[in-house]
């Protein structure tokens, strides 16, 4: 089976390639060479069957995912940088068979949930969102699609930058008489490949389903 990772010479598109090394044939769309997995420029120029394409890239490689997509295989994408708008494009173009997500960590999707159920009853509250001091974005792509799901203005995001914080997902709902604190904490990178795989792996199992 073929994985495809768009961006694989990126932090993300390379810890990656090294978790499915042992699962899949890993073969890598960038600009760069990747030293380690053989890499294309372009996805178009890989004449293998493809069984999946994940793409942690940037915007500027728009073109690649669209390509991606087309092929009519799993696509499933991390980047942030892109509008809501250009998302619900490439959803209504891959159907059920692109997912996009800013953070894959299992725990974020119960988080949601968890924020959707009390923000129902509670109008005072505080989102704050912590990274490392190299996070390029600000807010982060994650804190940005929880403020879309509960309706948040995105200007009451309180972003901090802190050398060598984990990333941190807060939300401070209060009333005049108590507080309720709702806090999401990666420790470790594997959380976000774990949660990647389990994705896939349901992705997968419904599209064989389908299939059927």
């Amino acid at each position: 089976m073929i994985m495809v990772i768009i961006g694989i010479c990126g932090k993300m598109g390379n810890c990656l390639a090294d978790y499915f090394e042992k699962k899949w044939d890993i073969i890598g769309v960038d600009l760069k060479k990747h030293p380690k997995y053989t890499t294309y420029s372009s996805i178009d120029l890989i004449d293998l069957p493809i069984d999946v394409v994940a793409d942690f890239s940037s915007v500027n490689a728009k073109n690649e995912l669209i390509k991606a997509i087309n092929k009519n295989v799993l696509v499933l994408s991390g980047t942030t940088g892109y509008s809501f708008s250009e998302i619900d494009e490439f959803i209504k173009l891959g159907k059920e068979k692109f997912f996009w997500s800013a953070n894959y960590a299992g725990g974020i999707f119960l988080f949601y949930k968890l924020c959707e159920l009390v923000f129902k009853d509670y109008d005072i509250f505080d989102f704050i969102e912590i990274h490392a001091k190299d996070k390029k974005d600000k807010p982060s792509g994650t804190a940005k699609m929880i403020a879309k799901k509960l309706t948040i203005d995105e200007n009451k995001i309180q972003s901090l930058r802190i050398n060598q914080a984990n990333p941190v997902h807060e939300i401070i709902f209060s009333s005049e008489y108590e507080r309720i604190i709702l806090r999401h904490e990666v420790m470790k990178k594997d959380a976000f490949l774990i949660g990647f795989e389990k994705k896939l792996n349901e992705m997968r199992e419904k599209n064989d389903k389908e299939a059927i």
